[in-house]
C-alpha cells in the first residue's frame, strides 16, 4: 500500500513540470533532482503523458539524476587506496550508457577465461598467456580500431567488447582483467600514446600490445617502437601503472576526444569524473 502511495506521490510530482509558472517548475526540478534513481522510471513515464514540448525537458533532468548518481560511485571507488579497475571501467561505461547493466559482460569475461584455461591446463604462466593470445585476438578477434580511433565507443568496456574493436588502453584492460580471473601476474605500463600490459618475471620482462594482436615486446623492442614514435625514450615509461592511473588516462583519453569533436556538455562532465579520480588518489598519497 505504501509503494502504491509512493508511485503516486512521484507521479503527480513528475506532473506539475507542465507548470507554467517557472518559479514552480524550478521548485518541482529541484525536489525532482533530490530524489535520485527512483524517480527515473516517472520521467520517462511521462514522455507521453506530458507531450512531445516536455521532453528536452524530461530528458535534461534523467540525465542529470543519472550524472549525480554516477559521480557519487565514482567519488566512492576514488576514495579507496588502490581503486578496482574493473568496477572502474564499467562506471565509466556507464558514462556512455547510463542504464548498462554489466553483469552480462563480466559474464563474458568469466566465460573467456574459463575457456582459456580449459585450452592450458599449465600452471606454467607462458602457456596460459599463449592461450589468451590466441582465444582473445585470434578466435575472437579482437583488434585496434584504426579506422575509427577517435570513436567515443572505444573507450566503453562494454562496447569495445561487443565490437571486439578498442583503442590500445580499453583492449589491455580486457586483458588485465583475464589475466587477473587467470591468476597471471600483469600490470598496466602507459606508455606515451600508445597503452600495453607488462609482466614480469623472475628472468625477464615483456609487454603485451594488445591494439596490434596480442604482440609481444621486449624492453628493447618497447624503447625502438617509442622512438619510431616520436618519443624520447625514458626508462620510467615503461614502469608499472596502478589501477588509479589507468582510470584516469581512459577518462582522459574520453575527454580528449569530447573536446576534439566539441562535446563541451559532455566534456565538462566527464572532467568532473577525472578530477574525483585523481583528487581522491592524492589525498590518499
Amino acid at each position: 500500500m505504501e509503494a502504491l502511495q509512493k508511485e503516486r506521490e512521484l507521479r503527480s510530482l513528475v506532473g506539475l513540470l507542465d507548470d507554467e509558472d517557472p518559479k514552480s517548475v524550478a521548485l518541482v526540478e529541484s525536489k525532482i533532482l533530490g530524489l535520485g534513481d527512483q524517480v527515473i522510471p516517472f520521467l520517462e513515464e511521462a514522455h507521453d503523458r506530458l507531450g512531445p514540448q516536455f521532453r528536452g525537458r524530461l530528458d535534461s533532468l534523467a540525465s542529470e539524476i543519472r550524472f549525480r548518481t554516477l559521480e557519487a560511485d565514482v567519488a566512492r571507488l576514488s576514495a579507496a587506496p588502490d581503486p578496482d579497475l574493473e568496477e572502474g571501467a564499467f562506471l565509466l561505461a556507464r558514462f556512455g550508457r547510463p542504464s548498462l547493466d554489466p553483469a552480462p559482460y563480466r559474464r563474458w569475461m568469466d566465460e573467456t577465461a574459463a575457456s582459456i584455461r580449459l585450452a592450458s591446463p599449465s600452471p606454467e604462466p607462458y602457456p596460459v598467456l599463449h592461450s589468451l593470445n590466441v582465444r582473445l585476438f585470434q578466435e575472437l578477434g579482437f583488434k585496434g580500431n584504426s579506422a575509427r580511433y577517435y570513436d567515443p565507443s572505444n573507450s566503453f568496456l562494454d562496447r569495445v567488447i561487443d565490437a571486439k574493436l578498442g583503442i590500445p588502453i580499453s583492449l589491455s584492460v580486457i586483458v588485465l582483467l583475464l589475466c587477473r580471473r587467470l591468476g597471471l601476474a600483469a600490470e598496466g605500463a602507459g606508455l606515451p600514446g600508445h597503452y600495453m600490459v607488462r609482466f614480469s618475471t623472475s628472468r625477464q620482462t615483456f609487454f603485451l600490445d594488445a591494439f596490434h594482436q596480442g604482440r609481444l615486446l621486449t624492453r628493447s623492442q618497447c624503447r625502438q617502437f617509442l622512438l619510431r614514435s616520436g618519443y624520447a625514450f625514458r626508462e620510467e615509461f615503461l614502469r608499472p601503472a596502478g589501477s588509479r592511473e589507468t582510470l584516469a588516462r581512459m577518462m582522459r583519453n574520453l575527454l580528449s576526444v569530447y573536446q576534439r569533436s566539441g562535446q563541451s556538455a559532455q566534456a565538462e562532465r566527464l572532467s568532473t569524473l577525472v578530477e574525483l579520480v585523481l583528487t581522491r588518489g592524492n589525498r590518499q598519497a
